[in-house]
């Protein structure tokens, strides 16, 4: 089959796109054909682009983007979109990011990790001009842009942060370096519902699994589930904003602080 060439319009309802993020001017993707990494699945390659630059997506199949690249300059919108690597492509080092394309803001491209840990999902910032990092972390639900009078890049979003102690078992000492690496001015979040819901999902997933989520099968996984999570990391919680400037720091902001174990 022949190469596909789709062009997205403004409009399109088949482009989807964040409120928050910026639209793009348009977008091409390049049919490749069947992946030969995921079966059902089409490798393609995805043009992005925008006012200044073009975010380039090549995606074979696998986990992860195969490249992920960014050509800055006013040039870049009459760049043809294809999987061979264009001499302007400024690619992202696969060992420092690996994941897909998520948007654009104010000249800020945002990339998603290639899987979600710990409940969350992360994510990474790289200015468009010099495919530089400036910012990565991982975040539980959307990232909601907060609108600043200096036009400064902020946003807002629910932190995931794992940390190195299991809170449960040793809250006092865990808590008091926690709160202070972190800058939580809060009492500890009571992780016992969080650690118990983990165990009981987990539970449930293993019966499910084995064809046997009955009262027994439950029942004996949950007692193993406990065992395993007891003792895993905590993972903290927290509403949290960062302005994309100089060093990001992403600092709390008020809201729930919740606790639960690692994967």
């Amino acid at each position: 089959m022949p190469r596909r060439w789709i062009v997205c319009a403004l409009l399109s309802t088949t482009c989807s796109w964040a409120a928050s993020f910026d639209r793009p001017l348009s977008t091409k993707i390049v049919d490749l054909g069947p992946s030969e990494y995921s079966s059902g699945s089409r490798a393609r390659v995805r043009c992005v682009f925008f006012a200044g630059f073009m975010v380039k997506e090549v995606d074979l199949g696998e986990k992860g983007a195969s490249r992920l690249a960014i050509l800055p300059g006013a040039k870049a919108r009459g760049t043809r979109c294809k999987q061979a690597q264009d001499k302007s492509e400024l690619v992202i080092n696969p060992d420092e990011w690996s994941g897909y394309f998520k948007g654009v803001r104010n000249g800020l491209v945002f990339f998603d990790a290639d899987d979600g840990v710990n409940g969350g999902m992360g994510f990474a910032v790289y200015e468009a001009k010099t495919a530089k990092k400036i910012f990565s972390d991982s975040a539980v639900g959307d990232l909601q842009f907060a609108e600043r009078p200096d036009n400064l890049v902020a946003i807002r979003y629910t932190r995931l942060i794992q940390v190195d102690c299991v809170l449960p078992t040793d809250p006092p000492a865990c808590w008091e370096r926690v709160s202070k690496d972190l800058g939580l001015v809060k009492p500890a979040p009571d992780c016992k519902a969080g650690y118990e819901k983990s165990a009981q999902a987990l539970a449930k997933g293993r019966c499910e699994a084995q064809k046997g989520a009955d009262a027994q099968c439950i029942e004996e996984e949950t007692a193993l589930a406990r065992k395993q999570t007891d003792v895993s990391p905590s993972v903290i919680v927290y509403p949290a904003e960062v302005v994309l400037e100089g060093t990001p720091v992403a600092k709390p902001l008020a809201g729930d602080l919740r606790c639960w174990p690692a994967d």
